[in-house]
Order: C-alpha cells, then structure tokens, then sequence
C-alpha cells in the first residue's frame, strides 16, 4: 500500500514539472509584460492631441485597436456634435452620413497599421503610410487615457502650388480679379428704393464684379498660398488699412485636386448650427443631406490654371442649390434678423425675388482670378 501512495505521489511530482516547463516555453512567444488597451479604444477631445504639421487640428477622432500589443490599426476621422442638429438628424432607421473631412484632405476616413513599442504603460509608434499618390509621416504615442500623434503629409504635385496674388484689374480687357457672371431668362431684379425698374442680373453682376467689389476685396484680400501639405493659407488685412497683414492659421482650410476639380474643405459646423437655429421652419432633413457631402468631401470648385494664371470659381451646379436653401422661409427670416433695421426690408424683397431668379438661371459663375507671385 505503501508503494502504491509512493507511486502516485511521484507521478503527481513529475506531471507538474513537465506542466511547469510547459508554461514557461509557451510565455517566451508572449510579449514582455501585460498586453495594454487590448481591443478596441477611441480618443477624441481632450483625450486626443493631434497635430497636423506643426499645428493643432481639432474636431478629430482616432480610433486605436490591438490584440497583440506588437501591431495595431488606427483610423482618423473628423467628428461632428450632433447636438446642436438633433432635430435634423435623419431617424435611427436611416443611415448616418459622414458630417465632417477627415485628417488627410480627400480622406474620410484614413486607416494604416502600425508596429507598436511598449514603453512602461504606454506604446510608442512611427511610420509612413503612403495611399493615392501622398504620402504621410506619422509618429505617437497612446495609453489608457489619451493620445498624441502627430502627422506630416505631402500631398500629390498640382499647378496651384506656391502663392497667388489677387489678379490685377484691366478696364481695357475686361479682366477683373472677381468672377461673377449670373444670366436669366427673367426680366431681372429690383431693389426698392435704388433700383425700381428690372435689372437684368447680367448687367448688375457685371457692375458688382467689375467695378464695386474688385476694390473692396483688395482692401482686405494680399495673397493666398496653396500648400504641399494641403493647408490654403491666406495674407490678408482684418480692417482694410494700408501696411496691415495677417496670416491665417493652418488648417482652417485645406484642398485637395480630383477629377480637374479642386474640392475646399473647410470647418463649417456654423452653417449646420445656423440651419438648426431655426428648426422650426428649416428642420427637413434633405436640407442636411444636401449639405452633407459639402462637409465630408468639400466643396467642388472649377480650377484652370494656365501661363500663371489662375481661375478658381463655383458653377450654377453648386450656387443654385446653395441659393435655395438660403431663399427658404427659414433660413431667410434668420438671416434677415442680422440685417440692420433700416435695410431690413430692402433685404426681404431681394429673398422674395430669389426663387423665380433661381429657377430662370441658365448661368451663374462665381470666384477668383488669381496671378502666381
């Protein structure tokens, strides 16, 4: 009996060795320490530090993913507060557009994998992820609780690189640094107390962009840069005084080229709180949705760029529409508010007016001629 237990108990001895020595061969494919932030996390706000060349870019979201914690996957994306259109927004059985341009311009959405390195309760990671032609230098770091990553894009080769100045004014040619051409079949537009009698909007538009707005963009207007990194940087004055100029931050406005169309993307979360304002009378969803690619992908814009010279400007196929919405009840009576007291009425007949204008226009071009520095 004796010998028996003895066995046994020697047995149990030597299966626990050999499952001891098991453990410790299957922990060397294991990486060192406890795997972080397994699965998935987002970081947005004040969790997210996130820098676009050397400047800020807010109203991102970065989702981080790991199983491993050797390799993980990121995806940016732009976020948009949906608070401030709750009325507007389509129902839980419909699905969710895109509100808002992503980190690269012309991107959505960017995802890339990357190789992670533990550092204490933090991992570290750097790159270059390359897709459509630019390419993008990245480098972060990522915990429990926040992350930085900064960026660093060049994007594809385009004509509008460099600075541009504000095409000169010429009577003798007719070329004018604005470009407003707008042509109607309707008799045209009146103005109570200026103009009483119909003016076609040919010749009003010629007026406006040939002789009075030219002199008041140059005022305020110097220079417009077009970035390698997709950032439109503008010189400009903020009062109009001569000697005065200021630089906009970076990524304000970026651009991007496709299809021979420069898209501008730009932050314009105050036309959807504007919209919102007056839910009331402007809470139709398509309105939204008619401005839903405008704020993901950008606005598309004519480019022609020949012998250092260059047009940038939008067609009826994106004014009209923007018109329309601007001439609803809503949205009119709102921005009629703005309007001082005495020319409040003046205003409130031109809106009057716009949809039968709208729905006579067989032309309407809007934008800049510019000149390489």
């Amino acid at each position: 009996m004796k010998k028996n237990l003895l066995f046994v108990f020697t047995m149990l001895c030597a299966l626990s060795f050999f499952i001891a020595c098991s453990d410790d061969n299957n922990g060397k494919n294991e990486p060192e320490g406890a795997v972080l932030l397994k699965g998935t996390q987002i970081y947005s706000a004040e969790k997210l530090s996130l820098k676009y060349g050397d400047s800020p870019l807010l109203g991102k979201a970065i989702t981080f993913a790991t199983e491993d914690g050797k390799t993980g996957t990121i995806k940016m994306e732009g976020i948009f507060d949906p608070s401030i259109i709750k009325d507007l927004l389509p129902s839980k059985t419909e699905q969710m557009v895109a509100l808002a341009p992503g980190v690269v311009p012309g991107e959505v959405t960017t995802m890339f994998n990357v190789d992670l390195t533990q550092e204490g309760n933090k991992y570290t990671f750097e790159g270059t992820n390359s897709n459509n032609g630019r390419e993008m230098k990245y480098a972060g770091t990522v915990d429990s609780t926040s992350m930085t990553l900064s960026v660093n894009v060049t994007m594809p080769k385009n004509d509008l690189l460099g600075t541009w100045n504000l095409a000169k004014q010429d009577m003798a040619t007719g070329k004018s640094p604005i470009i407003l051409s707008w042509i109607s079949t309707s008799s045209g537009i009146t103005i109570p107390g200026v103009i009483d009698e119909p003016w076609p909007t040919k010749d009003a538009a010629a007026l406006l962009g040939n002789l009075v707005l030219p002199p008041m963009l140059a005022k305020y207007l110097h220079t417009i840069t077009f970035q390698e990194d997709g950032n439109i940087v503008a010189s400009y004055s903020s009062t109009g005084k001569e000697g005065e100029n200021t630089v906009s931050p970076a990524n304000l406005a970026q651009y991007y080229i496709k299809d021979s169309k420069l898209f501008l993307q730009l932050n314009i979360d105050m036309i959807l709180a504007t919209i919102a304002a007056n839910k009331t009378k402007a809470s139709d969803t398509s309105v939204l949705l008619q401005f839903a690619s405008l704020l993901s992908k950008g606005i598309p814009l004519n480019c022609e760029v020949k012998n250092g010279a260059a047009a940038v400007y939008a067609d009826k196929d994106l004014i009209l529409p923007l018109l329309n919405i601007l001439s609803s009840e809503g949205i009119a009576e709102l921005i009629i508010t703005q309007v001082p007291t005495a020319q409040q009425d003046m205003v409130k007949a031109i809106f009057a007016q716009l949809p039968e204008l709208i729905k006579t226009t067989t032309e309407f071009n809007a934008g800049l001629n510019l000149e390489k520095q």
